[in-house]
Formats: C-alpha cells, sequence, structure tokens
C-alpha cells in the first residue's frame, strides 16, 4: 500500500514524500534501526475503534497500586493486551498485542503511554531479540528530553540503561505527537550491558530494602530463589545498626552503584531509586553475585528540587531517599567516594556546550511531530538550558571541600491499609452538571464506620454524573454526599467506574477519594480512599435518567506518603 505524507519544511517550502508499506516478512528491521538519533521513528498503530477506546480508559489507582499487600508481592497492573496493526518506518507487524501502560502520573486517556508486544500471535516474531516496545508519552516531562537525554548519560558514563529514540505515533490516523521509545528491560539490553542475560532481573516500584517487604520487588526474569534470599540479605544488612561499606560491597557492585548514584544525583533524578526508591532495576549478576541497579522511568530529571515532598534543606548534589544510598552516605568514605565520582562525572561527560547544542539538535527535530497537548515543549525546555547551564555551578558550591551532611532517615515506603468500612444503597439521576448543594437530593441509605467506630450521618444525597479523580480522567460516578452529626462537616465521595462498566447487573469494581469538608482529607497518617463493589439495577448516562444500585467496600488511608 503507497502513503504519502506532506512535510512543511522550517523555509514553508512543501515536499512530497513516497515511501512503500512492506511486511516485516519482506523486511527486517535491525535493533539498531529502532534507536536512531537522527531522525523520528514513523509508528502507525491500526486497531478497532472499540478496542483502542477500552485501552485508552483502563486506568490504575492509588488504592490498588499501593495496596498493603504489595509488601508481599508485586500487584498485577490493570491493563489488558488487544490486537492492532503496528507499522515502523513503514515495515509492517500485523496482530501485534498493544496495551496502556505506566504508574499514576503518567496516565492519560487521550494519549496514554503503550507497550508493543510483538510476539503475542507469532511467538518468533522480535527485532533483534526484542519482543516488547515500550512507547512513554512524556506526560510527566513538558520538555520530552529527559528520557533521551537522561538514559544517554547514563550509558556514556559506564552505567547500563536502555537506549532510546523519539517516535511519532498515530492511531488509526491521529497524530498523538512524540512518544519516548524506551528500550524495554530485556535480553539485548543485558547481554549488551553484561555479556550475558541469564542472571536475576527484579523491577522496582516505590518499594526498598526493608524488613517486611522483601517480597515487594517484581521478578523480572532469570531464577527468583538466589535472588529473592540475595534481597533478604541486603535487608537484614541495612536493618542492624552497624552497616559498613564492606559489608553493603559484599550484595552490591559498589564501583556500579556509585557510578549509578551520582548520575541520578547529576541530572537531578528526583524520581529514581535515590530520589524517591522509585523508577529502578536491579540485576543479580551472576559473574559478581551482586546487585546493579539501573534506571527506569526517567522522565522527571533536570530539576535542582524534588517535586514531591521536598525539604529546602536538603542538598542537590546528592539524593538518600532509596535506603543503600542513604546508609552509604552516612559513612565518611561513603561520601568522600560519592563525591569523587561526581566530581569525575563532571569532569568527564558534564559538557555545557555540548548538552545545550542537544537541545537546539533535538528541538528542532521533533517541533514538526508534537501534538497539541505537548504545548509546553519549549517553556519546559527553556527550563532543562538553565539547568544544564547553571548545574556545574550549583554542585561546586556545594561540594568544593566535602559532601554537605545529611542524616534525615527516609521511611518506609507508602502503603493503603483499611481503617473502616461504608455501605451505601442509593437511587438518584443522572446529571450532565452537577449541582453545588449536592445533600438532600436522591434516596440514599449509608453507613460509615472508622477505626472501629460508627460515624452517624444526616442530610444524605446522592445522584450520578461525570467526575474526574486521582490519576483518572472523566468517568461516570455515583456521587455521595452527607453531613457528620457530631460537627456538621460535610463528607463525600465519588463512586468512579469505568464507562464499559457502567451498566445494571454486574459487579464493578468501584474506587474514590473520601473527603471531609471541600477538600481532601490529609489526617495524620495521609488521604483516605474508598475501595469496593457497585452492583447497579438501573443505569442510564442522559440527563435525567434513573442510577439505582448498593455499594460496599472498604475505607482506606495512605500511610508513610511522608517520606
Amino acid at each position: 500500500m503507497n502513503r504519502i505524507d506532506f512535510k512543511t519544511t522550517t523555509a514553508g517550502l512543501t515536499a512530497l514524500i513516497f515511501c512503500t508499506t512492506v511486511s516485516a516478512a519482506e523486511k527486517q528491521l535491525t535493533l539498531d534501526e529502532l534507536f536512531p538519533t537522527d531522525r523520528v521513528l514513523d509508528v502507525q498503530i491500526t486497531l478497532a475503534e472499540k478496542d483502542w477506546d477500552r485501552i485508552r480508559r483502563q486506568s490504575r489507582n492509588f488504592v490498588s497500586a499501593l495496596h498493603e499487600k504489595r509488601k508481599a508481592k508485586a500487584i498485577d497492573g490493570p491493563y489488558e493486551y488487544v490486537n492492532a496493526d503496528v507499522t515502523i518506518d513503514g515495515v509492517k507487524f500485523e496482530k501485534v498485542g498493544l496495551r496502556k501502560k505506566g504508574f499514576i502520573g503518567s496516565q492519560s486517556t487521550s494519549r496514554p503511554s503503550l507497550k508493543i508486544k510483538l510476539n503475542r500471535t507469532d511467538k518468533e516474531r522480535n527485532i533483534g531479540g526484542l519482543t516488547n516496545l515500550t512507547m512513554n508519552n512524556n506526560k510527566q516531562d513538558g520538555s520530552i528530553v529527559s528520557q533521551y537525554m537522561g538514559y544517554a548519560m547514563f550509558n556514556a558514563a559506564g552505567s547500563p540503561a536502555s537506549r532510546c529514540a523519539f517516535a511519532k505515533i498515530t492511531v488509526n490516523g491521529k497524530n498523538l505527537g512524540i512518544y519516548s521509545h524506551v528500550e524495554s528491560m530485556r535480553k539485548p539490553l543485558l547481554a549488551r550491558a553484561f555479556s550475558h542475560e541469564n542472571g536475576t532481573l527484579y523491577e522496582g516500584t516505590v518499594v526498598d530494602f526493608y524488613e517486611g517487604w522483601e517480597g515487594s520487588l517484581e521478578h523480572k526474569r532469570g531464577d527468583d530463589k538466589p535472588g529473592r534470599e540475595k534481597i533478604r540479605q541486603l535487608i537484614r544488612l541495612l536493618e542492624s545498626r552497624e552497616v559498613s561499606e564492606e559489608a553493603i560491597g559484599k550484595l552490591v557492585d559498589l564501583d556500579a552503584f556509585y557510578r549509578f548514584w551520582a548520575i541520578e544525583g547529576l541530572l537531578g533524578f528526583w524520581d529514581g531509586y535515590s530520589g524517591n526508591a522509585n523508577n529502578y532495576f536491579i540485576y543479580l549478576n551472576p559473574k559478581t553475585d551482586r546487585f546493579h541497579f539501573m534506571p527506569w522511568g526517567a522522565d522527571a530529571l533536570f530539576r535542582k528540587r524534588s517535586m514531591l515532598n521536598f525539604d529546602f534543606r536538603a542538598p542537590i548534589s546528592v539524593k538518600t531517599k532509596g535506603r543503600v544510598a542513604h546508609r552509604l552516605y552516612q559513612l565518611p568514605e561513603g561520601r568522600e567516594r560519592y563525591r569523587k565520582t561526581l566530581h569525575g562525572l563532571l569532569g568527564e561527560h558534564w559538557n555545557e556546550k555540548k548538552l545545550l547544542a542537544e537541545c537546539d539538535r533535538i528541538e528542532a527535530l521533533i517541533r514538526p511531530h508534537l501534538n497539541r497537548e505537548q504545548y509546553r515543549f519549549s517553556r519546559s525546555l527553556d527550563g532543562t538550558r538553565e539547568f544544564i547551564e547553571e548545574r556545574r555551578r550549583d554542585l561546586m558550591k556545594e561540594t568544593q571541600d566535602a559532601m554537605p551532611s545529611w542524616r534525615k532517615e527516609p521511611k518506609a515506603p507508602p502503603v493503603i491499609a483499611a481503617i473502616g468500612k461504608i455501605k451505601a444503597t442509593f437511587s438518584g439521576t443522572w446529571m450532565e452538571d452537577s449541582p453545588r448543594e449536592r445533600t438532600g437530593i436522591g434516596s440514599l441509605k449509608l453507613s460509615l464506620s472508622l477505626d472501629g467506630r460508627e460515624i452517624a450521618l444526616k442530610d444524605a444525597g446522592v445522584h450520578a454524573s461525570w467526575t474526574g479523580g486521582f490519576g483518572r480522567s472523566s468517568k461516570p460516578s455515583v456521587r455521595i454526599v452527607a453531613r457528620r452529626a457530631d460537627n456538621d462537616r460535610e463528607v463525600s465521595f465519588d463512586l468512579g467506574m469505568e464507562e464499559n462498566t457502567f451498566r445494571a447487573g454486574e459487579d464493578i469494581q468501584t474506587g474514590g477519594v473520601l473527603k471531609e469538608g471541600r477538600s481532601f482529607s490529609f489526617g495524620p497518617l495521609g488521604m483516605q480512599f474508598i475501595s469496593g463493589k457497585t452492583r447497579l439495577t438501573a443505569a442510564g448516562m442522559k440527563e435525567g435518567d434513573m442510577v439505582e444500585g448498593a455499594f460496599e467496600g472498604d475505607v482506606m488511608k495512605l500511610i508513610g506518603m511522608g517520606r
């Protein structure tokens, strides 16, 4: 099939470019061709509209993602594969798997991050041994360059990381703009980084090495038994009062870790391992019998300070929320070794002129392909340029003679634990515009208990409408409001559901945020959430339609967010 593309050059001229789409059987893409540095990949995806609607509306929420059961075992993701056809630079792959990806902050219904499973229907299909492709939407990175430039810095400095390229994603003819195509943590990367691929690999997502958390790191490949035992050994060591650099070095490759850690610090990676105990892989290298750390989810770089629970007193040259980093930093020899590693990176790999020129090159390369949602690009990229220009001066001012002292102890990762029960039987109508005063409408029977104590409620009201929420886009929701009898404070929550499940006759997984007053309820232990199941006996999404049913679930609280 022939395709005609119209491209406007910077001079305002229009050129016709003819190219031919061929099947993967006719032409083989190489792994290197998947990660070009001088052009943007053209990735065209076609699938049934109902399947596209299904996967882009799937979501992950805080309640399921941070449930306390994740301490024992990584929680399965909510995303499901559908069949699609994918064309990459004119080479077509039919009936591949396509699904949404992302934790909380990167979720989107209009431009979701995507996973492409090449071998879903043809088990032998791969590109240079790579079977899974990762397309990140850069939702949390307005500059769009963090992953591309960040992974390149890790690799250039000798700290194994994914390769990254830019890709223009089109779905059913609609341009979704520029994505970061990140090399998945699979055999080709491990073989390139470690000259073999038979070690044990784990992924860490808002988890760390704490007692009772040994099951929280997600096993990806290799023999789990020796890997899990090594994790337990590292936890026991970090829990002990006396920790030496030598002892940690028997479990973690220290040369590799200091390099990895210092690059995170240099780049201002506030959502990585040392900055937030998040977005990292560990690989148990069978050659050394030690763990190697590798970065992931690197869309939070080039920031002087953390965007989450930052402390203005904290140093900007080092991050110590990751427990291995914290324990090493409390040792004089650890601080000095980090300083020498950081200064070595500044001397050998931090070239402001080249980095700024790379920003200019990337801006010219990707600007013609942006989606309208990527409107922050130029302004955010200017922020990256400012970071690059100031970074050496900021770091040397703080670390010229010695690293600053910083002893703040990181806390265990956050979890969401049940603290109460809630039941509701309701009958109301669908309203396109939710009223400002929501008590006293509809029919509602509601019971609520917190910490084993029944909460008396009055003036209950219920209706259904579209609403948003944490990590979500607009969804059909049953909106419930009442007042506490003891202090007259308003209590409200939305029973949010996926649009394709909002119908009578089924148990529907439901969640929302429990509020007191007009804002989120931040008690001494954190936010409160609702999680449970709704069964609708009547459901309609037009003005005046009846919405009836019952809900039963738990009230849950976020514990440990202020790390």
